[in-house]
């Protein structure tokens, strides 16, 4: 009896010339070319089937037996050989006759309109730069080039080899740690630790444990669980402020700082709408149910801010945080651990500031050996 081959995937996806996606309303999506063919570990990839014509159909493949034409990746199902099962997250292709479902996704070139947004349940190499308005999320990412004003997301970790220029339109986002070379310009979020081996100028940093910048860090603001290490020079320059910010989740002082905004922007929509009412105009009537619902959004960003901070979880213990600068620190450098903030004389050196009865303390030197 023989068998034909049939894919539950597209098998020349490989081989086809990526095109943008379309939306509901007719237009196209230019920066969504679904270059990936995602599978997750389960899932079917092909399965034999009977072949009751006496023709094949043109291109298929044909076989008296049911060995499936597979490589790395993927296995025949225990219960049901005729059936070929993905055994790893990743991304499946048809290449040189064969199936296989690889974890790691590597892309030669930048990330730009000849690829379009790429997102990945595995790992993902990318050789180039990820240019400014693209997007790129996978498990673990490499970057070998530049991220410019990009969205990046990994579940686990990320690895900026040439660093972050971000024109203040980046934001990377680490399940686990990230690590760049340098970053500029940039938000940039991680769980557990963030690394920098040169310098950080005018970024957003959010640490859950702990932040080390090898070279400088000048301007901008970091949020921090545990401890800061910046082994040059913290903070520099009349017209940069350099704030940081220690002892608290990191992520729930970005949601506060999200929900406080919505809090501006509807108290300042409500007072608009009061204001036309006052005035009487033709079309002030419909400003009263406008007010209604606007007072009832403000009343849920009021609660979640409430109930951001009734956790325990929120903040750390104070005196187990550290920013510690074996180098300089400069102009306009402010430290708060906890409720304790402390406006840092300029020209400081090898110090470490530590929590302290409500009180931040300078201590020298900032390493002891």
């Amino acid at each position: 009896m023989p068998y034909v081959l049939k894919f539950h995937f597209d098998p020349d996806f490989e081989r086809r010339r990526l095109r943008p996606k379309s939306r509901d309303d007719g237009s196209v999506d230019q920066y969504d070319l679904g270059y990936v063919q995602n599978v997750v570990a389960g899932q079917t990839l092909a399965e034999w089937e009977e072949l009751h014509e006496l023709a094949s159909p043109a291109g298929a493949i044909v076989s008296d037996n049911l060995a499936f034409p597979h490589g790395e990746g993927c296995r025949p199902d225990e219960n049901s050989p005729q059936r070929l099962l993905a055994v790893v997250n990743g991304h499946v292709a048809f290449a040189d006759g064969r199936i296989t479902v690889r974890e790691t996704l590597s892309i030669g070139r930048d990330i730009d309109f000849h690829t379009g947004n790429i997102v990945a349940i595995g790992d993902v190499i990318i050789g180039g730069s990820i240019r400014s308005g693209f997007s790129v999320t996978g498990r673990n990412l490499t970057v070998r080039g530049t991220v410019e004003g990009a969205q990046v997301r990994a579940m686990a970790n990320i690895s900026c080899m040439t660093g972050i220029q971000g024109g203040n339109r980046a934001m990377v986002r680490a399940g686990k740690s990230l690590r760049s070379r340098y970053c500029e310009n940039a938000v940039l979020h991680a769980a557990q630790n963030i690394l920098i081996d040169a310098s950080s100028m005018h970024c957003r940093l959010f640490a859950g444990e702990k932040l080390a910048v090898k070279g400088r860090l000048v301007g901008g603001e970091v949020y921090c669980g545990e401890a800061v290490y910046v082994g040059e020079q913290l903070g520099g320059g009349s017209q940069s402020q350099t704030r940081l910010l220690l002892g608290y989740d990191p992520e729930r002082i970005h949601l506060d700082q999200h929900l406080k905004e919505r809090v501006r922007e509807e108290v300042m929509e409500i007072a608009a709408c009061r204001e036309e009412l006052k005035r009487g105009r033709e079309d002030a009537p419909g400003c009263e149910p406008d007010i209604e619902v606007r007072q009832k959004h403000l009343a849920t960003y009021q609660s979640k801010l409430q109930r951001l901070w009734a956790s325990p979880a929120a903040m750390r213990h104070f005196t187990a945080c550290r920013v510690i600068v074996p180098g300089r620190v400069g102009a306009n450098v402010e430290i708060g651990i906890g409720e304790a903030t402390l406006a840092v004389p300029e020209d400081t050196s090898d110090v470490v500031f530590r929590y302290h009865n409500g009180e931040i303390l300078m201590e020298h030197p900032a390493l002891h050996k």
